[in-house]
């Protein structure tokens, strides 16, 4: 099918791009474990621009009728975008860098929510904290945009290629990499409202 091309180049592309994010997340771990903040949030930086245009690939995907996908959907066997090595990778990276970051914490005698009130003091750490944030966002919104394709292609109470319905795929992006960051805002505003509540009496 003449629309195969389109949907080969784009799959390609996203898997080098996020196979560099992958190869920089490495090196980022490396940094972490060395205490190395500064080489941390840059190579992390540097990996979600990577992820940032897979993501925009998505949507040029879009734009085969969900009719023709379904005759190139014939040679592509169980395959999924979420099902590939480099993604998988980036999965894998992501509970690393976690557990590198929390030995981190560790070291400087600091919980999560200890890091965020003295962000000032741990200037460095924290910013690895909101580098390991916006990473996973990336992940989240690489989830929602495939959801999106696929509910756009072939309808959102299916099963897709790889034999997983696509309701997995939304329950898959209710999970974070990272929830003690997300849970964290959550208790700086509960505090907040306490001690604002308090100065009302």
């Amino acid at each position: 099918h003449k629309d195969e091309m389109t949907f080969l180049v784009v799959h390609q592309s996203s898997e080098l791009l996020m196979k560099g994010a992958a190869f920089d997340l490495d090196r980022a771990l490396d940094a972490m474990e060395h205490a190395d903040y500064g080489n941390t949030t840059r190579l992390i930086r540097r990996a979600i621009s990577l992820i940032e245009p897979p993501i925009f690939l998505l949507h040029i995907l879009e734009t085969i009728t969900p009719h023709d996908y379904h005759l190139i959907r014939a040679g592509l066997g169980h395959g999924s975008g979420l099902d590939s090595p480099v993604f998988l990778s980036l999965l894998h990276n992501g509970p690393r860098l976690g557990h590198a970051f929390h030995d981190q914490l560790g070291r400087a005698g600091l919980t999560v929510g200890e890091l965020y009130r003295r962000h000032e003091e741990f200037f460095g750490l924290h910013d690895v904290a909101e580098r390991l944030l916006d990473f996973d966002e990336r992940i989240q919104l690489f989830r929602f945009h495939h959801l999106k394709l696929a509910e756009r292609i072939i309808g959102g109470r299916v099963v897709g290629t790889m034999g997983t319905p696509v309701e997995v795929l939304q329950q898959r992006m209710k999970s974070s990499l990272y929830k003690d960051l997300w849970d964290v805002r959550n208790q700086i505003t509960a505090a907040a409202n306490q001690t604002q509540a308090g100065k009302q009496y």
